[in-house]
């Protein structure tokens, strides 16, 4: 009965008997929560680190085709004579 009343007001005993203020179950759901968070926030950290290298990678392949396409400018401008 006094839980009862304890209830109504808003106030829950735990596992140890100690008086909560959020019921045990919205309790264990915020803890759950965080933890989902967390591994959330450890995946999209890997994610930046992976998708970084492939933007590094891009870039380098970038330049390596530029460098490709004026080697080639510079061999056929030299190649070709004026009209």
């Amino acid at each position: 009965m006094a839980k009862d009343i304890l209830g109504e007001a808003g106030l829950h005993f735990d596992e140890l008997n100690k008086l909560r203020v959020l019921d045990p179950e919205v309790t264990q759901q915020t803890i759950e929560l965080k933890e989902e968070c967390k591994d959330f926030v450890d995946k999209i950290g890997q994610f930046q680190k992976i998708v970084g290298g492939l933007i590094e990678l891009v870039d380098q392949l970038a330049k390596a085709a530029e460098n490709e396409k004026m080697k080639i400018l510079i061999t056929t401008s030299g190649a070709v004579s004026p009209i």
